[in-house]
């Protein structure tokens, strides 16, 4: 394992830990309040032992929690009543400015066009042939003799990563460049992710957030330069579409170009990779059901869409409302925080038949897990196409891939973030 390698580890069981929380399995008590109202007055994410967002920086704002699946799915098609500026207040400067999460109005509107343009289907498909497959079936066969690992430490936490420094159109041949983006990209979100509760260490966090944004702004805007410089900008990578780039007549400078990939470091890394270790580790629960996705690979997509309703990698979804308001006879004032639970959401049986119970029959609504409406993850395509490539690549390569005995597999824990731990397998050699 690399010193890069390391360090992405010991940094996401950091940040596993402090969002853990002290309940492992928060769903009976979401289907319990949930019986009870949709709305729930009181911050859970708070209650559960974890740093919430939407009770602001000092941990001080009212806050009350969504659970229906109604109640969710219009909350997040409201932007202007349930405003995402929470997230400037975790990320702002962090990940660089302006943040497509925290946008509003005709800029948003112009950068999700921009970034749908940039991530479309044929952009995609050749990144995905060209470098995607290649990338992470590499990475598989490099421990594929072994017959067992720690497949967190040893490939999951990594991929996403590796995936966007292609898709970012970054010297993919100069292992070291590699390995300094891959740790300060992750710092960088460790930035936002602070615990009001220990302010010494958010300190810290914070500081060592800024100046990994600096160094990855440095080296990200050397090559856009060197780019340019060359002239030689007619592929699918961002880079290349971002420095051919034309709206009204206007095109995007060397700077501009650079803040726009900055944010998407986040939504393209970590949450990918727990999303990702989530299918597996409940496939690997239900060997009957791994084994029908390893005789279909049609079913490959069906297990990713299910896991992101019955275990998405993000479960909460902050946001502070902007007027008075009353859901279910429950007032909420103008500025409160709001959890948008949508892992509570995403089992609802007024929106699911059988919602807790993990399926490969197909669902007929979409999970929440991405967002929806205005701010919905602009990513999913992407990282969906990510985990199909590794699903498939591990299910080829890895012939009757199992637990590992000895691994002591924990299961999905988590509040905020949800995923294993570890996942200690073992296959056939």
């Amino acid at each position: 394992m690399s010193v890069a390698e390391k360090d992405i580890n010991q940094a996401f069981v950091s940040l596993s830990k402090a969002y853990a929380g002290n309940l492992g399995d928060p769903y009976p008590l979401y289907k319990k309040l949930r019986d009870q109202s949709p709305i729930y007055d009181g911050d859970l994410v708070a209650d559960f032992g974890v740093p919430s967002l939407a009770a602001g920086r000092d941990g001080k704002r009212k806050v009350f929690c969504l659970l229906g699946n109604e109640v969710v799915t219009k909350a997040l098609m409201d932007p202007e009543l349930y405003s995402t500026e929470v997230w400037r207040e975790a990320f702002g400067g962090v990940l660089g400015d302006p943040v497509l999460l925290y946008m509003k109005g005709p800029e948003h509107k112009f950068s999700r066009n921009m970034l749908a343009q940039i991530l479309s289907p044929a952009a995609i498909k050749d990144m995905v042939d060209k470098h995607f497959k290649p990338t992470i079936e590499g990475m598989v066969k490099s421990f594929v003799a072994n017959g067992k690992a720690e497949l967190m430490s040893a490939f999951i936490l990594d991929f996403p990563i590796r995936v966007i420094y292609e898709l970012f159109g970054l010297p993919s041949k100069d292992p070291a460049a590699y390995e300094q983006f891959s740790t300060r990209a992750l710092i960088m979100v460790l930035g936002g992710l602070i615990d009001p509760r220990k302010p010494e260490e958010a300190q810290e966090r914070i500081a060592n957030a800024f100046q990994a944004n600096k160094q990855i702004y440095d080296q990200i805007i050397e090559i856009v330069q060197t780019r340019r410089a060359s002239g030689d900008f007619s592929g699918y990578d961002m880079i290349s579409q971002l420095l051919r780039y034309e709206h009204e007549g206007k095109t995007l400078d060397d700077d501009a170009i650079t803040q726009f990939l900055l944010p998407n470091l986040a939504a393209a890394g970590e949450t990918t990779s727990r999303g990702f270790a989530n299918v597996l580790a409940l496939l690997l629960e239900r060997p009957a059901l791994l084994e029908q996705v390893r005789n279909d690979r049609s079913l490959v997509k069906t297990a990713i869409n299910e896991t992101m309703r019955f275990e998405g990698s993000v479960s909460v979804l902050p946001r502070i409302v902007t007027r008075d308001l009353e859901i279910d006879g429950v007032k909420v004032p103008a500025g409160s925080g709001v959890n948008i639970l949508v892992g509570a959401a995403n089992r609802d049986p007024a929106a699911h038949e059988n919602p807790e119970e993990f399926s490969l029959q197909k669902r007929t609504k979409q999970a929440l897990s991405f967002g929806f409406g205005p701010h919905m993850c602009m990513g999913m395509p992407l990282a969906k196409v990510e985990m199909e490539i590794a699903l498939n690549t591990i299910l080829d390569l890895l012939p009757n891939i199992r637990f590992d005995p000895a691994g002591n597999y924990e299961g999905i824990k988590g509040i905020q973030f949800r995923s294993p731990p570890t996942l200690n397998v073992e296959w056939d050699v």
